[in-house]
């Protein structure tokens, strides 16, 4: 089994304390988003856990844990979001140096366990072509040893954000720009080691260099890197086209504190 920790809340910025409970216990209950009477319990036990595949945007608290799981035996995957937005969309992501530092740090201790997200990708008056390409090179060029894969997408509205796309004109009609900022990152990439993966969008491969078809949890990724043998299905309960291999995630929406403007698990 894998663990997703999670897509609906940043626990290793967030829930460390929980999480090390939930550890201890050997099991976590989790809440049907929609369905509250629908409670399941989750096994963390060893034996039934192949991966936990974390998602953040600051491990930095985090790394003792990792330490832990290494200790017992267990492996992990971390999505690390650095993308770097102003603060009036993201008000408490830190640092964007200090969480590179971090970053890094992990890579030099878990070789592959960690796997960069420029995601999304937000255009805007002020979020356009230039900042995004500025952005993404500056945040490449300081990680590009430590990671193979960049995942990224495409902003998608949500009933949680549409206020957000009302106060910034978020474009969300013509994909074309999008596919322009997605050229760019592909010829900052090329010629590295760095590979571009675009989550749940239907890009045509073939017109990059550097993008390749993957998915977030990539049971070929995960199974060449971690040594692993998983045989899951692609996960029905994602997007159109998501590609991940089945998992449990075992977070909860609106308990996140980052509070970025945009999050689509969130009332922000």
């Amino acid at each position: 089994m894998i663990i997703s920790a999670s897509r609906r809340c940043d626990i290793p910025k967030y829930g460390k304390k929980w999480f090390l409970d939930a550890l201890e216990q050997e099991y976590v209950n989790v809440t049907n988003p929609f369905n509250r009477n629908q409670i399941k319990k989750v096994s963390l036990k060893n034996e039934d856990v192949d991966l936990f595949v974390f998602w953040t945007k600051d491990c930095s608290d985090f790394t003792d844990v990792l330490g832990y799981l290494k200790s017992k035996g267990m492996k992990f995957l971390i999505q690390y979001t650095i993308n770097g937005y102003p603060s009036d969309i993201e008000p408490r992501t830190g640092d964007i140096n200090k969480i590179i530092d971090n970053f890094n740090s992990i890579n030099s201790q878990y070789p592959g366990s960690v796997l960069w997200r420029y995601d999304p990708v937000i255009l805007t008056d002020s979020l356009d072509l230039k900042y995004h390409s500025e952005k993404f090179s500056y945040i490449f060029q300081k990680i590009k040893q430590s990671t193979t894969r960049c995942y990224t997408s495409f902003f998608d509205e949500y009933r949680k954000n549409k206020k957000f796309i009302t106060a910034h004109n978020v474009n969300i009609n013509d994909f074309s720009k999008y596919e322009n900022v997605l050229g760019e990152f592909d010829n900052i990439v090329n010629g590295s080691d760095v590979k571009l993966i675009v989550c749940s969008e239907p890009v045509n491969y073939i017109s990059y260099k550097n993008v390749i078809k993957g998915a977030c949890i990539d049971k070929d990724y995960i199974n060449e890197v971690m040594a692993l043998d998983i045989q899951g299905r692609r996960d029905s309960g994602q997007r159109k086209f998501c590609y991940c291999v089945k998992s449990t995630d075992i977070g909860a929406y609106n308990q996140c504190k980052t509070g970025c403007k945009y999050c689509y698990a969130c009332n922000n």
